[in-house]
């Protein structure tokens, strides 16, 4: 008897490497492109595999976020059936799958420890994406930041806002670098920063560097535990990061500059599309990824002229109500600001790790907020996996620290 048990401790024990693992080879695939179709078939194995015969049981409806997040998901694929043209949604919501999977593994099977191996797997990740730019950027002989993205052959980046991923990724490096700045962790996360601030800025990508600059910020007060040296420090940090984001679009002749002060209003008309859509069909909207195919139709009722057109709004929550309509932009809403105070509240768990990386998600969370009201698209697979990842660290931060405080003070008052 005492034999079978250590041998089915030892099989859950197995299962649970497998699927934390799994996890780290699906985001590590985001910055080598040739492991992708690998570590997608790993990681829906995985999850079948955790979810079917594994020990840990800790994922459940009563968990924040889990019943939000599931609603949202089951919104998505309703959104898919009613599509007015499933072929056109279907391959970008595809994604989808894997992403709620690696939500999965990351609630049920990840403590602390891991948790921190994520952000710095994530850290390693924009390292990785940062030196291909930067080789492409050095030996390229075009001119354009659309041709060195081109270049780059990137499946993560289509256009320079694409950048936007790394700047999301930054407040988790930062995490890092404030929890122990020395130490091997420390040290890598910091060159992430270093990189990340240098690539966005070299390709000159407007939405990336104020994503990334108001992200760290957040992360940066807070970490700060007292409102005068909070404030202190951020004022250094952010005439810091703007001081190096300066001396880099020195060196381009103020490209970035010249591209923030003579910005044009071609954004409003993909809004104006989207608010369209969206009143064309209010309740579950046209099927979710449909606004590309919408897209030429509606901008010649409207009569607006543009000579670009793009399989998104950029807007997120504008693409959400013309796809999904009121019903997905609530959904999505709701599990947004929903992972926002779950992770404020986990500022006041007493144990200090789990602190300081809850308040890197939840800067990094703020920064997805704030992309998504000028570029952010679930197009983008980076987007989608990016989104689901932060919202399942959120919740075993939350489970780790506040829930454990809770456990200890039922323990005492006993």
């Amino acid at each position: 008897m005492l034999q079978e048990n250590n041998h089915s401790s030892i099989l859950y024990h197995t299962i649970s490497i497998i699927g934390i693992v799994s996890v780290f080879v699906y985001i590590f695939s985001m910055s080598v492109p040739t492991w992708l179709n690998m570590a997608l078939v790993f990681a829906s194995f995985s999850g079948i595999l955790v979810a079917a015969f594994g020990d840990s049981n800790r994922f459940n409806l009563k968990l924040p976020l889990v019943l939000s997040t599931g609603i949202y998901a089951l919104f998505i694929f309703l959104s898919l059936l009613v599509s007015i043209d499933i072929k056109t949604s279907l391959p970008p919501t595809l994604p989808m799958i894997p992403a709620l999977l690696i939500y999965f593994l990351i609630v049920e099977l990840f403590n602390v420890k891991q948790v921190k191996w994520l952000y710095l797997a994530f850290s390693i990740v924009a390292i990785v994406i940062c030196i291909d730019l930067l080789l492409v950027f050095f030996e390229s002989s075009a001119h354009s930041r659309f041709a060195w993205i081109e270049e780059a052959k990137h499946p993560l980046l289509v256009v320079p806002n694409d950048l936007i991923f790394i700047s999301v990724i930054a407040p988790l490096s930062f995490s890092l670098l404030y929890q122990k700045p020395l130490s091997f962790t420390g040290i890598f996360a910091a060159i992430s920063l270093l990189l990340s601030i240098s690539v966005v800025v070299l390709f000159q990508s407007r939405g990336a560097v104020v994503t990334l600059l108001l992200s760290v910020s957040c992360a940066a007060l807070l970490l700060s535990p007292k409102r005068l040296r909070a404030l202190a420090i951020l004022i250094i940090f952010a005439v810091l990061l703007v001081s190096i984001v300066i001396l880099i679009d020195y060196t381009q002749n103020f490209v970035l500059y010249k591209r923030m002060t003579n910005d044009s209003l071609g954004r409003m008309h993909y809004w104006l599309l989207a608010w369209q859509m969206f009143l064309d069909a209010p309740l579950l909207g046209n099927g979710i990824h449909t606004f590309g195919l919408l897209f030429k139709s509606y901008s010649q009722t409207l009569n607006i002229p543009i000579q670009q057109p793009a399989p998104w709004a950029h807007n997120l929550y504008l693409e959400t109500l013309a796809a999904q309509g009121i019903v997905g932009l609530a959904s999505l809403v709701i599990v947004l600001v929903n992972s926002l105070w779950v992770s404020w509240k986990t500022r006041t768990t007493k144990q200090r790790e789990v602190r300081i990386l809850s308040m890197g998600a939840l800067a990094a969370m703020l920064g997805f907020g704030f992309a998504a009201l000028f570029e952010i698209t679930f197009i983008r697979y980076w987007c989608v996996t990016l989104f689901f990842s932060l919202l399942a660290i959120i919740t075993v931060l939350y489970l780790l620290g506040c829930l454990e405080n809770r456990d200890k003070l039922k323990t005492a008052e006993v």
